[in-house]
């Protein structure tokens, strides 16, 4: 049986990248190096995919405005959305087997992390009262589709929180944080095998992962870091405040409850 396989991307978490956000945004003086790094990572996974049973690849550029990937350096055996998306996982859909994210990071306030963030001005994000970063966030979305994450690869504390969010998926360390803008990272050479290797293990076992669906009626709460930003969300409906910063809405459809409070 073939697999359909739907990689999402996120640049903080890629092999050998490091420096504060300034650094590794555009203009900065890691950004093309990050673009290469990241995209090395992408490559490997893809290469792993399709080495086994994946006949489908679809990648999305998911770290800001959806420019982070080198299409003409990519791996000519997936496909590449890119660009600034409308829905935080544009293109996925229930054909897919399976979703692999590459270059996670943790999320926002987390110890021993490197740049641990939640969607840029976060203080927090619960979901059914767990705290829950981007890939927590992903995870659920694809879920709603049934699909399942497979594998994940990013710093280490990224990967530990989410092993113990998804349980036994495939998870690959490129490096670990020493302070919150620095790593000690392993060399791509040896994170691309790794990563390949990951991807080949994480196809060959799709039918064993299960999508995450937290039971519904879901509960969505987020902490602002600007009270203005918790007072317009308030305006829309479904919205109740917690306290000042932080308000909350219920409902049966993450994806709904992702762009009231996210979008």
């Amino acid at each position: 049986m073939k697999v359909k396989v739907f990689i999402m991307t996120d640049l903080e978490g890629a092999t050998g990248v490091a420096g504060n956000f300034n650094d590794i945004f555009p203009g900065g003086r890691m950004h093309e190096p990050a673009r290469r790094y990241l995209t090395g990572d992408v490559n490997a996974a893809i290469a792993g995919a399709v080495d086994v049973r994946a006949d489908e690849v679809v990648v999305l550029d998911g770290h800001g405005p959806g420019f982070s990937l080198i299409l003409d350096e990519l791996n000519p055996k997936a496909e590449l959305i890119w660009g600034r998306r409308v829905l935080e996982l544009e293109g996925i859909g229930g054909s897919f087997d399976l979703m692999f994210v590459i270059g996670a990071h943790a999320m926002a306030g987390t110890p021993h992390a490197l740049l641990p963030h939640t969607i840029g001005d976060f203080h927090n994000v619960w979901l059914n009262g767990r705290p829950v970063g981007e890939v927590g966030l992903w995870a659920a979305l694809a879920g709603q589709h049934g699909v399942p994450v497979g594998l994940v690869t990013g710093d280490m504390a990224a990967v530990r929180e989410n092993e113990a969010l998804l349980g036994n998926v495939e998870t690959v360390v490129v490096k670990e944080a020493t302070s919150e803008f620095a790593a000690r990272c392993l060399h791509p050479k040896i994170t691309q095998k790794l990563i390949r290797k990951a991807a080949r293990k994480a196809v060959r076992r799709a039918g064993e992962f299960r999508p995450y669906k937290p039971k519904a009626p879901m509960e969505l709460k987020v902490e602002y870091v600007e009270r203005n930003r918790a007072e317009r969300i308030l305006k829309r409906k479904g919205v109740v405040a917690v306290d000042g910063r932080t308000v909350s809405c219920r409902g049966d459809n993450v994806l709904d409850l992702y762009n009231t409070l996210i979008s």
